[in-house]
């Protein structure tokens, strides 16, 4: 399940398996998200540019310029400014913007 939040985006638990799949599926687009078979849901954007959810809700994204590697305590999703935040329990944010 997941949470709407004030500014228009959705709250997931990342461990959420089914969440987090319909939200990668709205934010990438269902044919750019496939699932490895140790359960990791992927996002593909274009080029080297992705994001991938482990089952146990760590985080991996690549991207020009800057990554991120970590296990965060929600994301989320804002699919009208195109921007997934992972949001880490020390209070730490990292931004992915949709390319």
């Amino acid at each position: 399940m997941h949470r709407r939040v004030a500014d228009g985006g959705s709250t997931v638990d990342p461990t959420n398996r089914t969440a987090v799949r319909d939200q990668l599926e709205q934010f990438a687009g269902p044919a750019a998200v496939t699932e490895a078979d140790d359960g990791t849901l992927r996002a593909e954007f274009s080029g080297r540019t992705h994001i991938a959810v482990t089952p146990d809700g760590a985080i991996d994204t690549g991207m020009p310029l800057h990554s991120f590697d970590g296990m965060p305590e929600r994301l989320v999703f804002n699919h009208d400014s195109g921007e997934l935040r992972a949001e880490l329990d020390d209070g730490g944010v990292y931004v992915f913007r949709r390319p």
